[in-house]
């Protein structure tokens, strides 16, 4: 049995910091530890003892910790149809053991003073739960996998191997991020467009796994979707709308300046700019597009579009046509 100054030498640490660890080991973790004048040593008494699970006070919660966990919990307990729903009980469960005593806030009166919204889960549950375990483990495994993906503009399905290498959750719905072998470049799939999925037995070949990162390839997108290149945008808001967007950040790399008038004017760099098109139009004429001149022009001819709609017909037309939709 080695002893504390074999201990000391072999960790390059003072016999001092090797008798307070060997008395924290005792008195906190209670661990069976006697010394041996006869060999001068510490052992422990049984020497197959292991520390039980949940008494140990390092291994505790602070009762701010316990609720913060136990918000979490909740919060994700809520993205219904996530497939994890099972296992988030059970945690919720185990954590009693975890928590001191006396905890302020039980789960129960957590659950009566705060709740959360989120959008529920696109596509078949089970499906998309079995096809998260599917990429789970090709992404630990870095293996391939085929999958037969439907196009969301065209609904055409096309056959693609797949090299996984992140999930990731959005507005109700899981997507896959990682490298085409059909198109040669990282991509991004919604798992519930997934008809048919395989393994191949094969291990990633690509190489770009090792220069992949979710913050830097998700960084450059409004919120999900990647274009071919990073373009400046530059966004006026109205002086009634620029409170409004002035509480929020609404991307990293935004930059804000304030007009005399109360205008405010947003500017950031995106790679993509169908998601920000969609989320302008929420805005109406609260914003104008000044860059770049595609999104601009691409904006202006949606307007134009709702304008032919509600404005092409005369106000009888359109009147008659709205008193005649059943409500």
């Amino acid at each position: 049995m080695p002893t504390v100054r074999h201990i000391s030498d072999m960790l390059e640490v003072s016999q001092r910091t090797v008798y307070r660890d060997i008395e924290e080991l005792r008195d906190d973790w209670g661990a069976p530890i006697e010394y041996d004048r006869h060999s001068q040593c510490y052992k422990l008494t049984p020497p197959d003892w292991q520390p039980p699970f949940g008494t140990l006070r390092d291994l505790q919660l602070s009762t701010g910790e316990g609720i913060a966990l136990l918000l979490s919990l909740h919060a994700f307990q809520e993205m219904h149809g996530t497939g994890f729903e099972l296992a988030l009980r059970s945690m919720i469960s185990k954590l009693p053991s975890l928590l001191p005593e006396p905890m302020s806030i039980d789960p129960e009166t957590l659950s009566s003073i705060f709740s959360f919204s989120f959008e529920p889960l696109r596509g078949d549950a089970k499906k998309v739960y079995a096809l998260l375990d599917m990429f789970q483990r090709a992404i630990k495994s870095e293996s391939t996998l085929i999958i037969e993906y439907a196009s969301a503009s065209s609904g055409k399905i096309t056959k693609r191997e797949l090299e996984p290498f992140h999930l990731r959750y959005f507005e109700g719905a899981w997507y896959v991020v990682g490298y085409c072998y059909l198109r040669q470049e990282i991509r991004t799939f919604a798992i519930d467009r997934i008809c048919e999925i395989k393994e191949t037995g094969k291990r990633f070949s690509s190489g770009t796994k090792e220069n992949f990162n979710p913050d830097t390839y998700f960084g450059s997108s409004w919120r999900l979707e990647r274009g071919d290149r990073l373009e400046k945008i530059v966004l006026r808001f109205t002086p009634e709308q620029a409170r409004y967007i002035r509480e929020r950040t609404w991307h990293t790399s935004q930059k804000t300046y304030d007009e005399e008038d109360g205008s405010l004017i947003l500017e950031f760099y995106l790679s993509g700019t169908a998601e920000i098109k969609r989320w302008l139009m929420q805005f109406g004429a609260q914003v104008e597009v000044l860059e770049p001149f595609e999104l601009r022009d691409s904006v202006v001819k949606e307007a134009e579009k709702m304008l032919e709609m509600y404005g092409g017909l005369s106000c009888f037309v359109s009147q008659k046509r709205y008193n005649g939709v059943k409500r």
